[in-house]
C-alpha cells in the first residue's frame, strides 16, 4: 500500500471551499492529495477521506502540483507567493476571472495552467461539461494537464481578455438579472405565470453562487463597467418601445421543449 502511495503524484489544493474540496475529492483516487486553507476551521467540514488530509502551513516544494481554488480576490496573491517561493512544479488556477491571474502566472518558474470550469461543485460525471482553458505559455501541455484533471470534460481554449468579457456577458449578466428578479418579482407561486416561474428557477440556480463570489466578479472584472453601460442602454431602448427582440426558430423550439417538460411534470 505504501509503495502504491509513493507512485502517486503529490498534489496540494489551496482553498477548502466547495470547489476546492470537490477537486480534492475527485483527485483523491489518483493522487496523494492534500488540502489547505487560511481558515483552519474548514478542516472539520471536509468529511471523511479529506478532513485527515488537511495540512497547515504546507511547504510548496513538497508538491508536484498545486491547485489554487481560493476566492477571486486572493487568486493573484496565491500565484505571487508561488513565484516568490520559486515553485517549480505545476501550478493550476481555477478562478472565474483570468486576465490578472494569467499575467502573474506568466512569471512563474512552474508549469502554469489556467482553467475555468463552467460548472459547480455539484457536478458528478463531467461528460458534456466544459472547462475553459486560458493559455499561459504552452497550449498543448496545458491542455493535456487540464484533460487529466477534468477527465471527460470538453476543453475549450480562449484568450484571457475575451474570457473575462464573456464572463461578464454570461455569468455576471445572469447574476444581475437574478438579483433584480429577487428584489422586484412577485414570488407567490399562486400568482406566478410560466415565464415568472422559469425566471424564479434561473434565480435559484444563479444565486446559488456565494454572495461574495458574485460581488467579487462584479468589482474585479474590468468588463463589468461596460456591461452595466450596456444594461442601461438596453433598458432605455426598452422604455422607448424598442426591445430589439426577434423570435428565432431556436427560441420557438426551446419554448416547445420547456412546455413539454412542464406538461410531463419534469419542471
Amino acid at each position: 500500500m505504501e509503495r502504491k502511495m509513493e507512485s502517486k503524484k503529490r498534489a496540494l489544493v489551496i482553498g477548502a471551499g466547495a470547489m476546492g474540496s470537490w477537486i480534492a475529492r475527485r483527485m483523491l483516487a489518483d493522487h496523494d492529495i492534500w488540502i489547505t486553507d487560511i481558515d483552519k476551521g474548514r478542516a472539520a467540514g471536509l468529511g471523511r477521506g479529506l478532513s485527515e488530509r488537511f495540512i497547515e502551513n504546507p511547504r510548496y516544494s513538497d508538491y508536484e502540483m498545486i491547485i489554487s481554488a481560493v476566492n477571486l480576490s486572493s487568486s493573484v496573491e496565491v500565484m505571487r507567493k508561488l513565484r516568490e517561493s520559486n515553485y517549480s512544479g505545476t501550478a493550476v488556477d481555477i478562478s472565474s476571472l483570468k486576465k490578472a491571474v494569467n499575467e502573474e502566472m506568466s512569471k512563474l518558474r512552474a508549469k502554469a495552467v489556467s482553467v475555468h470550469p463552467l460548472f459547480g461543485p455539484g457536478a458528478g460525471r463531467l461528460e458534456g461539461k466544459t472547462v475553459l482553458l486560458v493559455p499561459v505559455r504552452d497550449r498543448e501541455a496545458e491542455a493535456e494537464i487540464s484533460s487529466s484533471i477534468f477527465s471527460g470534460a470538453r476543453i475549450v481554449e480562449i484568450e484571457a481578455e475575451l474570457h473575462d468579457r464573456l464572463v461578464a456577458h454570461t455569468i455576471q449578466l445572469t447574476h444581475i438579472l437574478s438579483l433584480i428578479a429577487s428584489r422586484l418579482m412577485v414570488h407567490d407561486p399562486d400568482l406566478m405565470g410560466t415565464g415568472s416561474r422559469m425566471m424564479h428557477y434561473v434565480e435559484a440556480v444563479s444565486l446559488h453562487d456565494s454572495s461574495r463570489l458574485i460581488q467579487e466578479m462584479l468589482s474585479l472584472n474590468p468588463a463589468s463597467r461596460g456591461l452595466f453601460d450596456e444594461i442601461r442602454e438596453a433598458l432605455s431602448d426598452i422604455e422607448r418601445g424598442n426591445s430589439g427582440f426577434k423570435e428565432t426558430d431556436d427560441m420557438k423550439e426551446l419554448y416547445e421543449r420547456i412546455y413539454n417538460a412542464i406538461d410531463s411534470g419534469c419542471i
